[in-house]
């Protein structure tokens, strides 16, 4: 089974998924976050419960499926199994190269009832590919990565992290915190309040602000 429900999916309205592959980089040197930047210190998802054994294998195991023939004849097969009505692609990883989106594209196409999300910080890659994306796919290019210059914060749906409610909503953007339905609503800019195990100020949040300032 590839789809998995964590404790904020299993919030949402429609029957949503998460899939995930390893944050960064896999245990084969493979990096799964080709554009990480300052999101990589301080990366949730390369802490606490992501780091037990059970967890990083099965998404060791996720990351080697997407890599055969079979995947998306897999993939479809647990959507259906699963009666999927919503699915978060990567709430760990990214989309680490074009022929693995293409597979992700082809997912899509194969079952326009369902839809799929995704925060993705390769940014050149969906520019590149914009007018090939279907209907049914909602992407929200995410702040921390090396290609931020390239997200265009009046048009381009986006999130950024903040270090408070307070000042996510100071800056108008949508808190989807905990409820990550909010990420796929009216507002394209959406916020989340820093989670992860290590204090915000040893991380490297601390270098988009910027960014907060021009979107604010």
């Amino acid at each position: 089974m590839f789809l998995v429900r964590n404790s904020k999916i299993k919030k949402s309205v429609k029957r949503t998924f998460n899939f995930g592959i390893p944050a960064y980089l896999s245990s084969t040197g493979l990096k799964t976050c080709p554009n990480a930047g300052a999101c990589a210190k301080g990366c949730y998802a390369l802490a606490g419960a992501y780091r037990f054994s059970n967890v990083a294998q099965a998404f060791e195991r996720r990351l080697a499926a997407t890599q055969s023939d079979s995947f998306i004849d897999a993939m479809l097969s647990d959507i259906d199994k699963q009666r999927a009505e919503r699915i978060r692609i990567h709430d760990s990883g990214d989309f680490y190269n074009e022929e693995y989106l293409d597979r992700w594209l082809k997912i899509m196409r194969a079952r326009p009832h369902v839809e799929f999300y995704a925060y993705t910080k390769m940014v050149s890659l969906f520019n590149r590919r914009k007018n090939d994306l279907p209907k049914n796919f909602t992407l929200i290019y995410s702040f921390g990565g090396t290609e931020d210059k390239l997200i265009d914060v009046d048009k381009d749906r986006h999130s950024l992290v903040f270090e408070t409610v307070a000042q996510l909503k100071a800056c108008g953007y949508a808190d989807a915190s905990n409820q990550d339905d909010i990420a796929l609503g009216k507002n394209p800019k959406i916020g989340l309040v820093y989670h992860g195990t290590k204090n915000i100020e040893n991380t490297n949040w601390g270098k988009v602000p910027e960014y907060k300032r021009k979107a604010g």
